[in-house]
C-alpha cells in the first residue's frame, strides 16, 4: 500500500508557500532594515576612527616642526606654518569645518598644536546624525641632552670674544660650546683657521661674525652663570711662604706653599713641582726655556693658584706636563685658578691676560682665567682629555692647535657645577 502522508506534507507547504510568499518577503526586508543599519553605522564610524588617526598624524609633524623652529617665529607665522605643514599631510575629503591652532612655548621650548572638524557621514546620516566629530593635539619639545660645558667665554659685552687667527685651530668634542658674549660678532674664524665641534652644542648667546665655525649656533641657546666665581682662596694665600723666588737652576724642585712677588723661571731646561697647591700671589707664573729652547715642567698632582695685582701665566717655550691637584677640596680638578675677590666693582687688579707662546700642555682638568685673555699662540699644542677652559676672551692664533673634550662622568662637585642641559638637535613628541 503507498503510503500518501509525505505526499500530502509537501502539498500542503506548497501551497503556504504560494499564500505567505509576499509576507515572507516583507517580513524578510523589515529583519534586515537593523543589519544594514548596523552595518552603515560600523562603516561611518571606521572612516571617521582613519580620519582622526589621519589627522593625530598631521598634527604630530607640525607640532615636531615648530619645536625646532618656533624660536624663531612671530605668533603669526607660528599659526601660518602650523596651518601649512598640517594642510600637507592631511588630505581626508570627507573630513569639513576643520579648524587649526597652535602655540610656542618659550621657556619649554615646546610647540602645541590642536585641530577639529567634523566627519560627514554616508549611512548614519538617514537616521539623522549627518557629522561625527574628530579632533587631536599634539604636543613637541626639543629633546634636551645633559652636556658638559668644555669651554665658557664669560665676557657679556665685548667682541670676537672666542676667535682664531692665522690657521690656528680649535676642536671640540663631545661638549656643549658656552659662549655668553652677548654681541652680534661674538664668535669668528678669520683667514683659514677654524671652529670645529664634533658630537656637540655651539651655544653662543650672541652670533657668528664669519669663518669656517661648525655646526650653526643653537638657536635656542641660553646664558650659563659662572659657577666658580666666588670660590675663596685658602688661608695661606695670605701668609708668603716664599718671596720673590726666581728658578734659574736645572732640575731643581720646588714645593707647595705662596710664592709672593710671583715665580719665575728663567733660562733653565728642566724643573719639577712636588705634589700640591701652589699659590702665586702678587705676580705671575713667568716660565721661559733657555734661548728658542724649550724649558720642561713637571706638575704632576699640582693645582696652582693666582691671586692679587698681575696674576696670571706668561708662558714661552713650555713644555708643562701637568696634571691637578685630586686633594685641594673646592680646587680638586683645576690646573690654573684666577682668583676673582680682588675684582670688586669690575676692576680686577690682575693682569689683562695670560699668555701661551709655543707651549705643549696634554692633560685633563680645568683653566679657569676669568677676568683675562687666554692668548694662545706660535704653534702652541693645547689638549684637554678631558676638561674645561674658562676665560673671558679665548684667542688661538699663529698656527696654534686647541682640543677640548668633554666628559660623559661627572663625579666631583667641579665637575657636576659645569654640567648643562641642551636642547639638542631633534625635536621629540611629549603628547
Amino acid at each position: 500500500m503507498r503510503d500518501c502522508r509525505n505526499g500530502t506534507f509537501l502539498q500542503l507547504l506548497r501551497s503556504f508557500l504560494r499564500i505567505q510568499n509576499g509576507n515572507f518577503a516583507v517580513w524578510f526586508g523589515l529583519a534586515a532594515l537593523p543589519l544594514v543599519g548596523a552595518v552603515g553605522a560600523g562603516v561611518d564610524f571606521a572612516s571617521a576612527a582613519k580620519s582622526n588617526v589621519s589627522m593625530q598624524s598631521a598634527l604630530d609633524s607640525a607640532a615636531l616642526y615648530l619645536a625646532k623652529n618656533g624660536s624663531q617665529m612671530s605668533s603669526s607665522d607660528i599659526q601660518a606654518a602650523a596651518q601649512k605643514w598640517f594642510n600637507a599631510s592631511f588630505t581626508e575629503g570627507d573630513v569639513a569645518n576643520i579648524s587649526v591652532t597652535a602655540s610656542y612655548d618659550a621657556n619649554a621650548l615646546s610647540a602645541t598644536v590642536s585641530a577639529s572638524g567634523t566627519y560627514n557621514t554616508q549611512f548614519l546620516k538617514a537616521g539623522g546624525f549627518e557629522t561625527i566629530p574628530v579632533s587631536g593635539t599634539a604636543t613637541a619639545k626639543m629633546e634636551g641632552k645633559r652636556w658638559e660645558v668644555c669651554v665658557m667665554v664669560t665676557s657679556p659685552a665685548s667682541n670676537h670674544t672666542l676667535k682664531t687667527t692665522d690657521t690656528a685651530q680649535i676642536n671640540f668634542y663631545n661638549c656643549m660650546v658656552q659662549v655668553n658674549t652677548q654681541n652680534w660678532d661674538a664668535v669668528e674664524a678669520r683667514n683659514t683657521s677654524y671652529i670645529h665641534s664634533t658630537n656637540g652644542d655651539n651655544c653662543f648667546v650672541g652670533d657668528i661674525h664669519f669663518g669656517d665655525i661648525l655646526p650653526a649656533k643653537d638657536p635656542t641657546c641660553t646664558f650659563f652663570p659662572d659657577p666658580f666665581a666666588n670660590y675663596a682662596m685658602p688661608a695661606s694665600a695670605s701668609t708668603c711662604t716664599y718671596t720673590g723666588m726666581r728658578v734659574t737652576t736645572n732640575g731643581q724642585t720646588l714645593n707647595p706653599g705662596t710664592y709672593c712677588g710671583g715665580l719665575q723661571l728663567q733660562n733653565i731646561s728642566n724643573v719639577t713641582f712636588n705634589p700640591g697647591v701652589y699659590i702665586i700671589s702678587g705676580g705671575d707664573l713667568q716660565a721661559q726655556g733657555q734661548g728658542n729652547s724649550n724649558v720642561t715642567i713637571n706638575a704632576q698632582g699640582v693645582t696652582f693658584l693666582f691671586t692679587g695685582h698681575q696674576a696670571g701665566l706668561t708662558l714661552k717655550n713650555v713644555v708643562f706636563n701637568i696634571t691637578p691637584n685630586e686633594n685641594a677640596g673646592q680646587f680638586s680638578d683645576f690646573l690654573f685658578y684666577l682668583d676673582q675677590s680682588s675684582c670688586a666693582g669690575g676692576n680686577c687688579n690682575f693682569a689683562n691676560k695670560s699668555d701661551f707662546e709655543n707651549v705643549a700642555i696634554n692633560s685633563s682638568g680645568i683653566i679657569y682665567l676669568v677676568g683675562q685673555e687666554m692668548d694662545i699662540g706660535s704653534g702652541s699644542q693645547i689638549t684637554l682629555n678631558t676638561g674645561c677652559i674658562l676665560a673671558d676672551f679665548i684667542l688661538p692664533g699663529d698656527n696654534s692647535v686647541l682640543n677640548v673634550y668633554g666628559r660623559t662622568d661627572a663625579s666631583t662637585s667641579a665637575q657636576i657645577a659645569l654640567q648643562k642641559t641642551g636642547t639638542g638637535t631633534n625635536p621629540v613628541l611629549v603628547h
